[in-house]
């Protein structure tokens, strides 16, 4: 393998073990607290694929409940919600909340405005 091939998948390994991020959401209480939901600071290209993916068909909400699949973890670094969530969190939760802590998470990557203009 080329050095370089070696020095980006460092790079990338760097970025994904430099700690979770943090996000509070105080709309959301749990158990009286406002409800805290932790990122990591990127994602690889085939979970950005999922997400653009939907973006790309027109299928702009389900890019964003997906892009908040795919990045919301529990404090120890478990996915939150799994692909079995997307029909409910799509009908029964928040949209502004969701695009909100989308766009809070995806920082430089992509925003729900980009999704959007997809």
């Amino acid at each position: 393998m080329s050095k370089l091939l070696e020095s980006a998948k460092a790079h990338f390994r760097e970025r994904l073990a430099g700690g979770l991020q943090e996000i509070e959401v105080p709309e959301w209480l749990v158990d009286d607290a406002p409800a805290k939901i932790y990122f990591k600071p990127a994602l690889n290209f085939q979970a950005q694929e999922r997400i653009i993916k939907l973006s790309e068909e027109g299928k702009k909400a389900e890019a964003i409940v997906q892009a908040f699949i795919e990045r919301a973890l529990d404090e120890d670094g478990n996915r939150m919600f799994k692909q079995a969530n997307r029909l409910e969190l799509m009908k029964n939760v928040d949209p502004e909340i969701v695009g909100r802590v989308v766009s809070e998470m995806s920082g430089d990557e992509y925003s729900v405005d980009d999704l959007e203009k997809n």
